[in-house]
């Protein structure tokens, strides 16, 4: 039986009123400040949630989240989901530019963003987007974000014409209103936006709702998650990987969440022996780091049950050498999309480490799940390579906002195209063998040569540009970009880096640039990509 089954129709908000009372004084959320328990947590919740309606936030609202890991984080995100809004979360290495799309193309109501933070000036860039809200006095232009109306900084620092998080839960310190908002809160409510790049260039927000409480319970039970047990918390809140698959599997079964702001591997394996972790999961990265920390073999790490490892090829020198120096007793391949909840698919718990090796997995629910010719749609048989596609409650709501990407994604009778190669063998499991698109992955993190590339072309220096994923040990692949330059102005390789450095994350940064005098084209003046990334090939030494 699916173990999600029990969870259909609830709301992550009652699952945090059933968890404050049957864990009570067990820590939920644990951080370098702050230990709460899932009764604190709980009463919290509605406490901010109390402020947020303060402020006329109401069912259906969005709220912005641009925060790194911490307690407020998940606090602000249950609060949303106990009165029916929405929280928008948001990539804390983004750049100005995309933040500002991200808050106007969601219909952002209120943001809750850090002031200063890895000494980058946060607060300086709301300020930049939203002038009218910061005190900054009469502004002459009109805002490029009409629909934000409240700024919320996490921090002590007063802001003028802003409120900080303490202000905001002082506003809610009567939380009689909150009761009558959460009865009209509807299990098909979206409860989290996002983003996720694109191929046209654009990002697109997957809405999930409140049956990711399903698809957490499959999760937890795949990991055998149990009451008691701690949680890694270090992959970013902002990203499926640590809302949905890390934060909702161990509300659900009662287990604290070791949080880390910020991924640095020896702090990592301290918090492991020190906090007893028994569950975590990361891209391959995460696990080279850790077996790079010195002495970690002479360390008592038996205290890891189970991990997850995916977003990138996993080498068997990798798998085998995670399980046998780190002491998990399960180390499980997983596949998975934010459009798809994340932990989709999952190695057995008790596979031999020869199946993750092979990067192979299996469904965790009870959802559809094939591999068809991407042409046509028609299955493949076993042994055949072809797209995955997905139906059922762990596919998103849609893209916010977005019918037409929506309807590029999806089948009028409901199967998500995952752009995803696979092939099934006899026994079930599904092997990713490839990715039908452009896109490269980072460290773990999705990048779309056609959103690069629209971010290149739009500087003074550059007239068109073609952006490929290179191999690089560490992170998997790094982006390569080549470049013709605008005329009339000067365009070095470091000029175009640096441009981007100040203007978009850091994993979408070229890591090499090589300007061109003229592209190669075909006869109808199409850009010969092959031929560029057979060359980028050629120059990128593994490092």
């Amino acid at each position: 039986m699916d173990a999600g089954a029990q969870w259909e129709g609830r709301t992550i908000g009652s699952a945090l009123r059933d968890a404050g009372r049957k864990f009570d004084d067990q820590l939920f959320l644990i951080d370098k400040e702050q230990r709460l328990t899932f009764a604190q947590v709980d009463a919290l919740a509605d406490q901010l949630a109390a402020g947020l309606l303060s402020i006329g936030v109401r069912r259906g609202d969005h709220v912005a989240c641009w925060l790194t890991n911490c307690p407020t984080w998940t606090i602000l995100w249950m609060a949303c989901c106990r009165i029916g809004a929405c929280v928008v979360s948001i990539n804390t290495r983004y750049k100005q530019t995309e933040v500002e799309f991200i808050l106007r193309q969601s219909n952002a109501k209120v943001l809750v963003a850090m002031q200063r933070y890895w000494d980058i000036d946060y607060q300086a860039m709301v300020t930049s987007m939203a002038p009218q809200l910061m005190g900054a006095g009469e502004v002459e232009t009109a805002s490029s974000l009409p629909g934000l109306e409240t700024v919320v900084f996490w921090g002590d620092a007063r802001v003028p014409g802003c409120l900080s998080i303490d202000e905001l839960l002082a506003k809610g310190a009567d939380t009689s209103m909150v009761a009558r908002a959460e009865s009209e809160v509807d299990p098909n409510d979206p409860v989290v936006i996002i983003y996720t790049s694109g191929t046209t260039g654009l990002p697109k927000g997957a809405t999930h709702g409140h049956r990711v409480l399903m698809n957490g319970a499959n999760t937890a039970r795949a990991l055998h998650m149990e009451v008691g047990d701690r949680v890694l918390g270090h992959m970013p809140f902002y990203h499926v990987a640590g809302s949905v698959a890390t934060t909702i599997p161990a509300l659900q079964t009662g287990c604290a969440i070791v949080m880390m702001s910020q991924w640095d591997p020896a702090t990592a394996i301290e918090l492991i022996v020190a906090e007893r972790v028994a569950v975590m999961g990361g891209i391959p990265t995460h696990f080279v780091d850790l077996l790079d920390v010195p002495g970690v073999e002479s360390l008592d790490t038996s205290c890891l049950k189970s991990a997850w490892i995916g977003g990138a090829p996993v080498t068997p020198k990798v798998a085998k050498a995670s399980l046998e120096v780190l002491q998990f007793d399960s180390l499980m391949a997983v596949w998975g999309m934010t459009e798809t909840m994340g932990a989709t698919t999952l190695a057995p718990f008790d596979a031999p480490i020869e199946v993750t090796c092979a990067n192979k997995s299996k469904p965790i629910g009870d959802f559809e799940m094939k591999v068809v010719d991407p042409d046509t749609g028609e299955e493949r048989g076993l042994g055949a390579d072809g797209e995955i596609w997905i139906r059922g409650y762990v596919v998103m709501q849609g893209y916010y906002n977005n019918p037409e990407a929506t309807a590029q994604a999806m089948t009028p009778d409901g199967w998500f195209k995952t752009g995803d190669l696979a092939r099934v063998d006899e026994d079930g499991y599904f092997q990713i063998t490839g990715r039908s698109k452009e896109m490269f992955i980072v460290g773990g993190s999705n990048a779309y040569p056609a959103e690069i590339e629209r971010y290149l072309e739009a500087l003074p220096m550059v007239h068109q540009a073609m952006v490929c994923g290179v191999p690089h040990e560490r992170l998997g692949e790094v982006c390569f970009a080549f470049v013709e330059p605008a005329e009339g102005v000067e365009c070095t390789a470091q000029g175009v880096i640096d441009a981007c450095r100040s203007g978009i994350a850091d994993y979408k940064v070229p890591r090499q640039v090589v300007v061109m005098d003229e592209f190669p084209r075909t006869t109808t003046n199409k850009i010969q990509r092959y031929l560029l990334q057979r060359q980028a090939a050629d120059m990128t030494t593994v490092a």
